[in-house]
């Protein structure tokens, strides 16, 4: 009996984890999910124009914490559709962070592709890179006054 009660106990707070995670990408508030204060840089984003309409802006250098690294993008608009996103920098502090970099990246870079903003769904096992390309990638938008 007190093996059950551990055993739902566990499940229920199991299953409080993975309701509580924010699929778009915004940081929770909850102890689990909490980033610390100093997780994102201040470095101003910059954007350039051509005269066919092309326009590329560079998001904001956020650093995703835990030392994992950080992360920066660029996206190139034309026509006011998002038509290339670029990693310039990603979290590579170690092996691990760099693997996890090299698949999550891409993924997050068809998501925002698909959905034209930087609205993504994420990617499991890459939540502080996930959050950290989101912020980096809305910062870019709105710098060139794309609805981010």
């Amino acid at each position: 009996m007190k093996r059950a009660l551990i055993v739902g106990t566990g499940t229920v707070a199991g299953v409080a984890a993975v309701l509580a995670l924010n699929p778009d990408g915004a940081v929770t508030t909850t102890a689990a999910g909490a980033r610390p204060a100093s997780a994102s840089s201040s470095a101003a984003g910059g954007s350039s124009s051509s005269a066919s309409g092309t326009r590329t802006a560079t998001g904001t250098v956020v650093d995703v914490g835990r030392g994992y690294g950080s992360i920066q993008v660029q996206a190139t608009l034309e026509g006011g559709r998002i038509v290339d996103i670029q990693a310039l920098s990603v979290p590579q502090n170690d092996g691990r962070s760099a693997m996890i970099s090299q698949q999550a990246v891409p993924l997050l870079v068809q998501q925002a592709l698909t959905a034209q903003s930087s609205q993504v769904a994420g990617v499991s096992g890459a939540s502080y890179t996930s959050s950290g390309f989101t912020e980096s990638l809305k910062a870019a938008l709105l710098s060139v006054g794309h609805a981010a």
